[in-house]
C-alpha cells in the first residue's frame, strides 16, 4: 500500500530491514547518547548498537519505564550534560522515544529544569535525534512533542518542539512484542488517526495521513494478531503508527486522548486502550457524517473495534464504576478543545455509557 511519507518534510523517514546497517551513516563523527530500555540491554541489541557506531564514545541510558516520570529523567540528564553529545539515539517504543526527547531538550538548554522548559511554547532542539521504533503506535519518531508523567500527582505533562531530524522504520524491530503491546500499541494509532479526523485543527495534508493510516491498520492488525511474524503486516502497521503520527503532528489528538488521561495515570491503563475503548462509541453518539468520517472508513473501524474484547482488556486495571467517573473529571483542555463538537459533562456521560454497552454486546458474540 501506498504512503504518503514523501509529503512530510519535517523528519527524513528511512524504511529498511536492517538498521544497524545504516544507522552508522546518520552518526559519523562525535559522542552519543544511547536513550533504551533494559530488555534491548539484556537481548545483546545494544551491545550491537555500539559495536556499529563509529563515533567517538557511546553513553548507554537504559532506565526508561512505561510513562517516564518527569523526577526521574530531570535526575538521570546530570550525568550526560558534560559529555558533549552531539547526537541521541532513542531505540525503543514510545516512551522511549519521548524520553529522547526530553533529554535532548535538556542537553540543548542544561542550565534550565524541565519544569521551566515544559512551559515554555517551542523548545529548540540543538542534539541529532534519532529515532528507531520498536512499536507501531505512538508515532513519536515523528511528532514534535514529548509526553512525561508525574505519578504521585495524578498528571501528564507536554513538551512541545523536540523533533527528530531521522526516524529509521524496521519493521523486524516489532516481531518479538507480545499480542497485548502489539495490540494496544496499534489502538493508539488507530485514536491518532480518528482524532486527526474529528479535529478542528485538520488539514487536507493530515486528512490524507489519517486515511491512509486507518486503512493500514484496518488491512493489517487482525493479520498481525493471527501471525505474529508476519513481516509484511508488521510493516504495514508500522508505516499506519507513523503517518497517523504526521496527522497529529498537524492537528494534535481530541476527546479520546482527553478521556484517557485520568485511566492511565489513575489506574495504569495502557495508553493505547484507554484512548481507543471509546472510539466506537464516539462515532455512535456523534454519528459519522458529523465527525467528517468517511462512511466507508467508519463501517471499517467499528467492524475491527467490534472484533476485540475490551472488557476483558479493561478489567485487567479498572472498574466501571471508576470509569464511569470520568463524566465529573475536568478534561484535558489542549485536547478535548480540538474536538469538532462541543463537549459537556452529558455528552462524556452518554460515551461513556454506549462504549460500555457496546463492549457488553461484544463480549455475548
Amino acid at each position: 500500500m501506498s504512503v504518503a511519507f514523501e509529503h512530510f518534510s519535517d523528519v527524513k523517514i528511512i524504511e529498511c530491514d536492517d538498521f544497524l546497517s545504516i544507522l552508522p551513516s546518520f552518526v559519523p563523527t562525535g559522542n552519543i547518547l544511547l536513550v533504551t530500555s533494559k530488555g534491548f540491554t539484556k537481548r545483546g541489541l545494544v551491545a550491537q548498537v555500539v559495536d556499529k557506531c563509529t563515533a567517538s564514545r557511546v553513553y548507554v541510558f537504559d532506565d526508561v519505564t512505561p510513562n517516564p516520570e518527569k523526577s526521574h529523567l530531570q535526575t538521570h540528564i546530570a550525568q550526560f550534560t558534560h559529555n558533549n553529545i552531539d547526537h541521541v539515539i532513542a531505540l525503543g517504543g514510545g516512551s522511549v522515544i519521548d524520553a529522547a526527547k526530553i533529554f535532548c531538550a535538556l542537553l540543548s538548554h542544561p542550565d534550565t529544569s524541565l519544569d521551566d522548559l515544559l512551559l515554555v511554547d517551542e523548545v529548540v532542539n540543538k542534539v541529532n535525534l534519532i529515532a528507531i521504533p520498536t512499536t507501531s503506535g505512538t508515532g513519536a519518531e515523528v511528532t514534535p512533542f514529548a509526553t512525561v508523567w508525574q505519578s504521585d500527582m495524578a498528571k501528564k505533562y507536554s513538551l512541545y518542539g523536540i523533533q527528530s531530524n531521522v526516524a529509521i522504520l524496521d519493521p523486524s524491530l516489532t516481531l518479538s512484542l507480545p499480542v497485548d503491546e502489539t495490540l494496544y500499541s496499534a489502538l493508539d494509532a488507530l485514536s491518532h488517526a480518528l482524532e486527526s479526523l474529528w479535529n478542528k485543527n485538520k488539514t487536507k495534508e493530515s486528512e490524507v495521513f489519517a486515511k491512509q493510516a486507518i486503512s493500514c491498520i484496518c488491512h493489517s492488525l487482525q493479520q498481525v494478531l493471527a501471525e505474529p511474524k508476519d513481516l509484511v503486516a508488521r510493516s504495514e502497521l508500522q508505516r499506519a503508527a507513523t503517518l497517523a503520527g504526521m496527522a497529529i503532528s498537524i492537528t494534535r489528538t481530541a476527546i479520546a486522548h482527553a478521556l484517557s488521561y485520568p485511566l492511565t495515570a489513575g489506574f495504569a491503563v495502557p495508553h493505547g486502550l484507554a484512548c481507543s475503548f471509546t472510539l466506537s462509541a464516539i462515532i455512535d453518539v456523534i454519528g459519522y457524517e458529523t465527525l467528517e468520517l468517511p462512511e466507508a472508513l467508519a463501517g471499517q473501524v467499528t467492524a475491527l473495534l467490534a472484533q476485540l474484547d475490551f472488557g476483558v482488556e479493561l478489567q485487567k486495571y479498572v472498574a466501571w464504576s471508576e470509569i464511569q467517573r470520568l463524566s465529573n473529571v475536568p478534561m484535558d483542555a489542549s485536547r478535548a478543545g480540538n474536538f469538532i463538537a462541543p463537549i459537556d459533562n452529558h455528552l462524556i456521560h452518554e460515551i461513556l455509557l454506549t462504549s460500555q454497552r457496546l463492549i457488553k454486546q461484544t463480549s455475548l458474540l
